[in-house]
């Protein structure tokens, strides 16, 4: 048998090899890949505005209450806070989302590797670092509400587990469960029926631990009413019925601004993005059976594993089939699922690895190279290839130009109104606080201090002399004009 530090300094090499690629395949280039409307823009417009005027409460677009983006407001702070580190940028949208991905899978690994070993630590951070959607797809590398609500999720899940050997975790879990509503709303709910269930099928009703949930429900229920408090003083009951009634019972009810999908919906997507991940587990507990291996079961003094492997499965199965039951689908709902799989995959490697022979372990081992390999291969070819969006590059051109708070107005001949895709009216305010308008060509020659935008199709040198305009700005997709002084 190896030494007991050797192998340690084998967990910390690797992990340490492994943590780093996640930390790369996170941050390389993030601030240079163009921002999204849906719904990474709307979030960074809404905190970039409750920051200019100084309200942590109330969230606003085109500076009116944003009574579409129905959310609290711990997601708009963690972007306020990217903003203040390292600017009003693309980088700063987006940098919490990346610190939060790296925090969950360091929370990730930590807690395998003291329940259940080096190796499930290693395979379990390994998956996480190569989980496709969790990193590329509306959560590590975009300012989008996810990756910090998937963090709450995992460190709620992960205190809950923990308290069974120490109730202090149980408020933990209740805090980070609040922390999960007050940044994505009526998802947290996930976590409270989580919860109720592993207090049922755990039986923890014996254990007279009572006090401490009661507790436990507190430290949840106070912060979610002291925003609600103070969300109330702004505009009494308006957002909170918007939010129940659109965001929570309209969305579970009907299929909404086209997201529809059967209930096969979140298996494709799983096998779309996490297919080899996924059969690499099933080849696993085929390996095991043909082996007599019992890979989730726990004996004797392990016999706490057990409770945290209900946990685990509670975690994957509760939101597949609450947003499965729910008729609005979205593909991004089900990001909180990817850490809970990647840890049934590693305890379930490290069982086989643990029990297996050593046929087993060298079909474990070039498994876990492919899988890891090819979509490592797929993460390198996306973040070195970003898409130019020359829309937003123009609006970028104005940043050091004397046109700060300037109105901006959009040109189409056919559509006098010109509507604002979210991430133009982001790249608006973050390059020069430039406050886009509508109204078009008419409300922009009335208008002083005001810049129109015109798309390439659309511009004319007579447009540009009867109107007596000049070029301030201008790329492969059109040009920022300006009034003649």
């Amino acid at each position: 048998m190896r030494n007991p530090s050797v192998r340690n300094i084998s967990f910390y090499l690797a992990a340490a090899l492994i943590f780093s690629m996640m930390v790369y395949n996170v941050f390389y280039h993030l601030g240079t890949f163009p921002m999204s409307s849906w719904d990474e823009a709307r979030h960074g417009v809404n905190a970039y505005e409750m920051l200019r005027h100084g309200n942590l409460i109330v969230n606003t677009y085109l500076g009116h209450p944003d009574y579409w983006n129905l959310k609290p407001p711990v997601s708009y702070w963690a972007i306020m806070i990217g903003y203040k580190l390292v600017g009003m940028n693309a980088l700063g949208l987006r940098l919490m989302s990346g610190i939060c991905a790296t925090l969950t899978a360091v929370a990730i690994a930590l807690f395998v590797k003291k329940r259940f070993g080096s190796m499930a630590a290693i395979v379990s951070l390994l998956a996480l670092s190569t989980s496709t959607q969790y990193l590329l797809n509306h959560c590590a590398r975009t300012g989008d509400a996810d990756s910090l609500f998937v963090f709450f999720f995992t460190l709620s899940i992960l205190s809950l587990l923990a308290s069974r050997r120490q109730t202090r975790w149980l408020y933990a879990a209740g805090l980070a469960c609040s922390l999960a509503f007050l940044t994505k709303s009526w998802h947290a709910g996930n976590i409270l029926l989580i919860m109720v269930l592993y207090f049922l099928i755990t039986r923890q009703w014996e254990s007279g631990r009572w006090r401490a949930w009661w507790r436990a429900a507190l430290t949840f229920v106070v912060p979610v009413l002291a925003w609600a408090f103070a969300r109330y003083h702004y505009d009494g009951f308006r957002f909170f019925k918007q939010m129940i009634g659109y965001d929570l019972l309209l969305r579970s009810t009907r299929p909404i601004e086209g997201h529809i999908g059967d209930e096969a919906y979140y298996g494709v997507i799983l096998v779309h993005f996490f297919f080899w991940w996924l059969a690499l587990l099933v080849g696993i507990m085929v390996i095991s059976y043909m082996q007599g291996v019992r890979l989730l079961a726990f004996e004797g003094a392990d016999h706490r594993r057990k409770e945290d492997v209900i946990g685990i499965l509670l975690w994957i199965c509760v939101p597949l089939l609450m947003f499965t039951i729910a008729k609005t689908k979205i593909r991004w709902y089900i990001l909180p699922v990817y850490p809970p799989l990647c840890l049934l995959i590693g305890i379930c490697a490290s069982q086989l690895w643990r029990k297996g022979t050593w046929g087993a372990r060298g079909l474990l081992l070039a498994g876990l190279l492919f899988v890891a390999s090819f979509y490592e291969t797929n993460i390198q070819h996306y973040i070195h290839h970003p898409k130019p969006n020359f829309e937003l590059a123009l609006l970028q051109q104005t940043a050091q130009m004397p046109v700060h708070g300037y109105e901006l107005f959009m040109y189409h001949p056919l559509h006098e109104k010109g509507r604002w895709p979210q991430n133009a009216v982001l790249t608006a305010e973050l390059a020069n606080d430039l406050k886009p308008r509508h109204g078009g060509l008419k409300t922009f020659l009335h208008t002083s201090r005001s810049l129109l935008l015109v798309k390439k199709a659309w511009f004319s040198k007579q447009l540009e002399h009867k109107y007596h305009l000049s070029v301030l700005a201008s790329n492969r997709w059109g040009y920022i004009l300006e009034k003649h002084a």
